[in-house]
């Protein structure tokens, strides 16, 4: 039985979980021992089938590739041309990964070779393998891909680390430190491999650039997606909001969306018990407003959490499902069928096809990219209610603690996020119907997943963004009026409550006795905190168990 620190790959079940696990907290990586009989059995057939049966052309191995297709490529020329590949492909350009994400793309890369579809050679997924193993990451510039044939210019970046032939010309990490592949290689302890017919091509087909970064952006959208309710969650106790927008009427007794429903359990679970958000305390005299009145619904930023960040929700369970299939199945070209005996010429089984397109995760990553946009929006809605004085319910304008002073608030906090928003719906446009054709017209139409994932990425910083400015708003709010209520009434919800006196501890965002953090003071160090504290994971950690409820 394999310690739980181990992902054992077999082609089939691999998770978003084990790539996070792979990626961020460096477990190990073994290919099933099954699986490697298999890969040794499939790759002598393919080679004696290549070195005996020239008339059969294999897409890569025995012919060139792209537009040159149909030209062959001389049994004696099959090594040099695995080199020639890898070097043509080189053409990368912008900014350089993160390691994480370059070793989830391996290991989707791997995965697939497990499936027994490639005919790769043991040798080249093991070296491959104990590159993840021992920290060896090759260094891959992010912009190159366009989202069919493989996400080609990366994953050949990757390739090329591994021969000899091209070492000293592609760079890779060890142990945090960017070497030449060959120095990094030797500090490994590791050997190049040396390609034989068709590895080259296998290693750069896939669209595991698009699912790897996904992968490792889908875990982190859920997580903001928690976040996004907290801050939601105080931004409702900051302007003593309603709660029927929440209640079983709306959401579960109507037949309404998943995505919805859970969100809405979310924010009950988290207000539950608050005496700020009842009928009472909108009633009550709260600042400068003499008397409030009751609350008969709240503008939609508030009271359309559910179904704006619902569909959130739902858009990155479509995601998650997507990249689950994708993860787990054959995305080389050609592919074959090691069981089966072609009719014609009685040689393997296979086809030439585009399992390698990156359509399919293209179009889910601009849903995703659409429906998180909208929640960067809301987000940023509540924040500007929050400052505006004409929309916060009685909070201070600008929540300023004493203008006769010349505080001037949070006021300029909504304007960097302003910018986020104003970026994510920028990035939001659709990349995956913006092909241009590449290869002579051969591949005539591309997915440009790779563009979108990297906005997707985008997108997710904007949000971090702002998810921290409204956490940073909404805890001034009620910071700042917490003493306005009677007492029975400034009780916070079972998870704001937690939240809100964690963040104003000492390490936070704390009040101080002569209230010096309620007056103006330097902003971007506060806004630095919320954000680490949104990216983090801390404010999870602090209400998970009753987000679940």
């Amino acid at each position: 039985m394999k310690k739980k620190s181990t992902v054992v790959l077999n082609g089939q079940d691999l998770t978003i979980e084990n790539i996070i696990n792979v990626a961020r907290n460096n477990y190990k990586v073994e290919i099933d021992q099954n699986i490697k009989k298999k890969l040794v059995r499939q790759r002598e057939q393919l080679e004696n089938q290549i070195n005996n049966f020239e008339g059969i052309s294999i897409y890569g191995a025995n012919r060139l590739h792209g537009d040159l297709k149909d030209e062959p490529v001389a049994p004696s020329l099959i090594g040099l041309y695995q080199i020639k590949f890898l070097m043509v492909h080189n053409c990368g350009t912008g900014n350089p990964l993160p390691e994480e994400e370059v070793r989830a793309i391996m290991l989707i890369r791997l995965n697939s070779f497990a499936r027994g579809m490639s005919g790769m050679r043991l040798a080249t997924c093991q070296l491959m393998l104990d590159m993840l193993n021992t920290g060896l990451t090759p260094w891959v510039l992010e912009e190159g891909s366009v989202g069919a044939s493989g996400d080609l210019v990366p994953l050949a970046m990757i390739g090329a680390t591994m021969i000899e032939e091209l070492q000293d010309e592609s760079k890779a990490y060890y142990k945090g430190e960017l070497l030449t592949a060959r120095e990094a290689f030797q500090k490994a302890g590791l050997q190049p491999t040396v390609l034989g017919a068709k590895e080259a091509m296998g290693l750069t087909n896939g669209s595991n650039f698009i699912a790897g970064i996904a992968s490792l952006a889908l875990y982190d959208a859920e997580q903001l997606l928690l976040n996004a309710s907290i801050s939601a969650s105080l931004s409702l106790e900051a302007i003593r909001g309603e709660q029927k927008a929440f209640g079983n009427i709306i959401n579960e007794n109507s037949n309404r969306h998943s995505g919805q429903v859970k969100i809405a359990q979310q924010i009950r679970n988290l207000v539950k018990g608050s005496g700020r958000m009842s009928k009472e305390a909108q009633e009550a005299p709260f600042g400068k407003l003499k008397k409030g009145s009751e609350r008969v619904q709240d503008r939609y930023s508030y009271r359309a959490i559910p179904q704006v960040h619902g569909t959130s929700q739902e858009a990155l369970q479509k995601l998650r499902e997507t990249l689950t299939q994708e993860i787990n199945s054959s995305t080389d070209n050609p592919l074959f069928d090691f069981d089966k005996k072609d009719s014609n010429t009685g040689g393997i089984a296979f086809a030439s096809g585009a399992n390698f397109h990156g359509q399919p995760l293209a179009t889910v990553i601009d849903y995703v990219k659409i429906a998180l946009t909208s929640l960067a929006l809301m987000t940023d809605k509540r924040t500007f209610a929050l400052l505006d004085k004409h929309l916060s319910y009685g909070l201070p304008g600008d929540l300023a603690y004493d203008t006769k002073r010349a505080d001037g608030g949070l006021m300029i906090t909504q304007y960097a996020g302003a910018a986020r928003v104003a970026e994510c719906r920028i990035l939001a446009s659709p990349a995956s119907v913006m092909s241009v054709s590449t290869a002579a017209n051969q591949e005539d139409f591309v997915s440009m997943g790779s563009i979108g994932v990297l906005h997707l990425k985008k997108i997710l910083y904007n949000l971090e963004v702002l998810i921290g400015i409204e956490l940073l708003c909404a805890l001034r709010g009620i910071q700042m009026t917490y003493e306005h209520l009677p007492e029975a009434l400034r009780k916070l919800g079972l998870g704001s409550s937690l939240v809100y006196h964690e963040l104003s501890k000492e390490e936070h965002f704390p009040i101080g006795e002569n209230k010096e953090y309620l007056k103006d003071h330097y902003l971007r160090t506060d806004m630095e905190k919320a954000i680490e504290l949104v990216k983090s994971g801390q404010l999870i950690g602090w209400v998970g168990d009753i987000l679940k409820e």
